[in-house]
Order: structure tokens, then sequence, then C-alpha cells
């Protein structure tokens, strides 16, 4: 077992302990003693796997239902805590502090995922106007060890959703090298996906074809709209579907492309007016009547009859 992986088997026997009311001297008592535990949950060696059968008794449970609840939480975690994050980045603060009542953050299993729920709050503090973009900043670099990571061979999802952050905040030299590693990043013909973290990869899709929009590389906000679309096409999901659509019609709009850009603005347009209702969706609306000085129940009406025609 990796030290990695016994790190966070310890951090789930803790879990268990803790919900069980025992204390640590008695969860090790006659098993190893407390000071070797507690290396174990710091990280700082692997367990041997033989004391998972001890622990597992401890806690009235087969260790391979141990193993296999390990394995479910660990999942089940994950999908808490990016839902938390997506209430977060959403301005849904309410849904956000109902999500985050189930979760203990000195009971996290994986480290990116403790990193994660850090990142989360950090960003709920600064969109509640408790911090400030400074403050943001220096706290996003310290929990990432930025610039220093940018060097590493490996580098995971969370900090790459840190480092697209960072873009907002960082000197025209650091956003091209930011840029550089998320985009290297997406090149990896190996790259794969799992259901936890596709709100992930679009939180940093979208803030791609963002800043190559700021650019007018209107080409870069392209492909990267279109890879949006495509990762919700093979998912069955629209995350930021009309927004990719209108970053897609805005950019052929600039490229002077009419067929394209009306094809994705019509897009669009439907997709927001499924939830009109929604206030973020009409404050879209308003935008793209004003970029494109057009009344969007007309454009509409325009496009059908000459679709039809």
């Amino acid at each position: 077992m990796g030290v990695d992986t016994s790190k966070e088997l310890a951090h789930f026997l803790e879990k268990l302990r803790f919900q069980r009311n025992i204390s640590q001297e008695e969860f090790t008592s006659g098993i190893i003693s407390n000071r070797q535990y507690q290396r174990y949950i710091r990280g700082d060696s692997p367990m041997p796997f033989h004391l998972i059968n001890a622990f597992a008794e401890r806690l009235d449970i087969k260790k391979d239902v141990l193993l296999l609840e390990f394995q479910n939480s660990t999942v089940k975690e994950s999908y808490q805590i990016v839902s938390f994050l997506n209430h977060i980045t959403g301005f849904e603060f309410e849904k956000a502090a109902e999500v985050k009542k189930h979760i203990n953050p000195n009971y996290i299993i994986d480290k990116d995922n403790l990193k994660m729920y850090n990142y989360s709050c950090l960003l709920h503090k600064y969109y509640q106007k408790n911090m400030s973009e400074d403050e943001l900043k220096n706290d996003l670099i310290s929990l990432i060890d930025y610039p220093y990571l940018l060097n590493r061979q490996s580098i995971s999802m969370m900090e790459l959703l840190v480092l697209s952050q960072l873009i907002d905040f960082v000197d025209e030299t650091e956003k091209d090298n930011i840029t550089s590693v998320i985009q290297s990043f997406f090149n990896n013909p190996d790259l794969v996906w799992t259901g936890s973290q596709i709100l992930t990869y679009h939180i940093i899709i979208f803030r791609l074809a963002k800043f190559f929009g700021t650019r007018n590389d209107y080409h870069q906000v392209i492909f990267y709209s279109k890879y949006g679309i495509k990762l919700n096409h093979q998912a069955k999901s629209i995350i930021n579907q009309h927004y990719y659509h209108y970053f897609l019609a805005l950019s052929y709009y600039r490229l002077n492309n009419i067929n394209s850009f009306e094809k994705h603005l019509f897009k669009c347009l439907n997709l927001l007016l499924i939830n009109f209702d929604d206030s973020k969706n009409k404050l879209l609306l308003d935008i793209i009547q004003k970029d494109f000085n057009i009344d969007y129940k007309d454009f509409m009406i325009e496009y059908i009859k000459k679709s039809l025609s």
C-alpha cells in the first residue's frame, strides 16, 4: 500500500472511529502504539496491510466491507465537495450552506478533496466580500504552491482549477505561463475524466474560453467552447452550454462568419429561454441584445423563417 493511499485509509479509519465515539487510545490499544498510528495519519509511513484486519475487528466490520466502504466514501466525498463548489460558483449560497453541513473538514479523506474544500471556502469568502482580491490571490498561491508547481511533471485537476482562477490576478507573462500549462493538460490524448470531475473540467474550460476572448483570440475561444460542448454531449449534460454557444456566436460574429454566428446564437437563446425566470439568464439576454444590437425575439422569428424557407 502506497503512502498516499495509506494516509487516506487512516483518515477514513479516523472518521469511522469518531462516528462510533471510540477514543484513539481505545482504537489502537493492543494493535499498535498511538504514536505510530499518528504517523500513518500524517502520512509519514505506509500502514502495513495486516493492520486493516485488526482495525476492522475493532470497528466490528469485516475487512472486505471496510475496504469497499473506503472506496465508496472517497467517491461520495468527491461528489459532496464538487457540489459545494458548484453552488458557490453559481452564487447559490444557501444551497452551499446545506451541503457544507454534511462535510467535516477534519475527516476529509483525499488530499485534493481537502484542497478543493478549502478553495471553495476561499471563494465563498471572496464572493461574500469578506476578503479582498489580494487576500484571495495570496491564499490561492499558498494553497497550490504557485509558481513552483508549474515546473512539476504532474499537476492535479484541483491544482489546474486554482491555476485557472489565478489567471484573473496575475500579470500578462504569468497568464501566458498558466494558460500554457493548462492547455498542455487538455491537449493530452490520454486524458480521461470521471463523473465527479466533469464540473471541474467545465469550470476550467469556461475560464479558458473567457480568457482567450479577452485577448480577441477567437480561434482559441471556438476550440474550447466546442470542447465544452463535446464534453457535455459525452456526459449527456448541459453544463455551461448556453455560455459555450454565446462564446461561439460572439467569436463567429467577430470573424464575420454570419451563418455560424446565427446558428450558435439561436442555440444559445433556446437554452436561455427554457430557464427564462433565472435572473442570470436574463442578464445574459440583455448582454446579447447589446453585443449584437438585436431584439432576440425578432432574431429568433427571422431565423426560424429562414430555416424553413
